[in-house]
């Protein structure tokens, strides 16, 4: 059995699957998230992806958010303070306490991000700065970055402040989420489609940035068997493209404020209007709330698809709808809009989701004049995407033999034996697939654990070769779990 959730912007989609059925169910969020779970209890491996991480950065100030960096001497960035650990891991100044204090004492904001430069290698400067920040903030308002485990420090930074403003969100949904979940464990969807524990995500949140996206296209791939097109999501909020290639999404590293960041999301393009759009003088960029024509005070895109004759569902005589001028006007717009998408991807064929997919599939095709596939459970094609997801981690590791130091995603660790290159790899991938296994990956899926970067570099004192500094990287990559039904 297989459960799959995701809890988006407007709606939660749950989907149980097994040998023979699939069973979906399309939950408003103002029912709020037990009710969803008390539709249909999940059953067997429960997953979740959500879009509200990314909903939170787009709409809370960032002014909410504090950064202390630990860049070293000569360095600046912002909210530096003093303290240095070498590019090997080597503590050589101290943070001052005094000063800490001092700047947490100014304006503590409302969350709080710390990033030191080499943190990756030696993170006792990190947690130094937030044993003090315990003072002044909650615990889950604060992020570090050595557990990011990536060595460009911009890149942290950037991440890291996204840590920081979503942590909270992660922590109060995995306690919610655990009331129902069977034996309180389950899994998250990250941003490149692939399952993680919750307690990987507490370390690094950014990496639930746009998993709802990346649930819809291996849902798409799933109910389909196609593994090329441009998945279409039509959601209440939102109207997303994300383009599949492989039976997968094409992933990259975001941006934020124009600073590359360490988080591999899928790449997508989304437009500010869905099924819940408020309809006035024209189709606005924002969610009025439940359509009338499911009982809703004011009038929606939904509304007005109605109004124009599409199949909808719904009262046959709802109130509260847009007359037919506006409601053709507001129509026109949002298939010009989607339409002018489309042909920026030049797609060969198009799937669509969600619950106004099957409505609109027709008009879609005739002007993309592209072919539209419409799968059976499109309404909840993200939740299936997450009940079928495989498990994919990653470690970065940096391993040097002279300090006899051994650091794995940021944690360090002390080691006796002298690793061979060979040797590494195979401890570092026999590690992956053990975490794995312990979040509950089928062997054959932790069969595709591979190392994805390896470089190494001699240590030299006075013309002898005194050790060596290896930095390397083995992951399991996303897709469907082998095990799916």
């Amino acid at each position: 059995m297989f459960t799959g959730i995701d809890i988006g912007g407007t709606n939660t989609d749950i989907a149980v699957m097994n040998e023979d059925c699939i069973e979906t169910v399309k939950i408003p969020n103002e029912s709020g998230l037990y009710l969803a779970l008390k539709q249909i209890p999940p059953k067997g491996r429960f997953a979740v992806s959500t879009s509200q991480p990314l909903n939170r950065i787009v709409t809370e100030s960032a002014s909410s958010l504090r950064v202390i960096t630990i860049p070293g001497p000569g360095l600046k960035y912002e909210g530096a303070v003093r303290g240095a650990v070498t590019t090997r891991g080597d503590l050589v100044e101290e943070v001052d306490a005094g000063e800490i204090r001092e700047v947490l004492s100014q304006d503590t904001g409302k969350y709080l991000a710390i990033a030191g430069k080499f943190s990756i290698r030696n993170p006792v400067l990190e947690e130094k700065v937030r044993e003090i920040a315990l003072e002044y903030y909650e615990e889950d308002h604060i992020a570090v970055s050595h557990q990011i485990g990536e060595i460009g420090f911009p890149a942290r930074i950037a991440t890291t402040s996204i840590n920081a403003r979503i942590r909270e969100f992660e922590s109060l949904i995995s306690a919610a989420i655990r009331s129902y979940a069977p034996h309180g464990d389950f899994l998250f969807m990250k941003g490149d489609g692939g399952l993680t524990s919750p307690g990987m995500i507490m370390k690094n949140p950014s990496q639930l940035y746009n998993s709802s996206a990346a649930a819809v296209v291996l849902g798409a791939r799933y109910l389909t068997r196609e593994d090329r097109a441009l998945v279409i999501d039509i959601g209440g909020t939102t109207t997303d493209f994300v383009p599949m290639d492989g039976g997968l999404p094409i992933v990259d590293f975001i941006t934020d404020k124009g600073v590359r960041t360490d988080i591999r999301s899928v790449r997508s393009l989304s437009l500010p209007y869905g099924g819940d759009s408020s309809v006035d003088e024209t189709l606005m960029p924002y969610r009025a709330g439940i359509p009338c024509i499911f009982g809703g005070t004011s009038p929606t895109l939904t509304d007005a698809l109605w109004r124009c004759g599409y199949e909808i569902g719904g009262p046959d005589e709802p109130s509260g709808l847009p007359d037919r001028e506006r409601s053709e006007k507001a129509v026109t717009g949002y298939l010009d809009s989607v339409s002018e998408s489309i042909r920026t991807f030049s797609p060969e064929r198009i799937i669509v989701t969600g619950y106004l997919g099957p409505a609109l599939a027709g008009e879609i095709s005739k002007r993309a004049g592209v072919r539209v596939i419409v799968p059976e459970h499109a309404e909840c094609a993200n939740a299936v995407g997450v009940a079928v997801s495989k498990v994919s981690l990653s470690l970065n590791v940096r391993y040097d033999s002279e300090r006899k130091r051994l650091v794995v995603n940021g944690d360090v660790r002390n080691v006796r034996i002298k690793y061979s290159d060979n040797e590494l790899i195979e401890d570092c991938i026999d590690e992956l697939k053990r975490t794995a296994g312990g979040m509950g990956a089928p062997v054959q899926d932790c069969n595709d654990a591979a190392l994805q970067k390896f470089r190494v570099f001699n240590v030299v004192r006075n013309g002898i070769r005194t050790g060596k500094i290896v930095d390397l990287c083995v992951a399991i990559p996303p897709g469907i779990t082998s095990d799916a039904p």
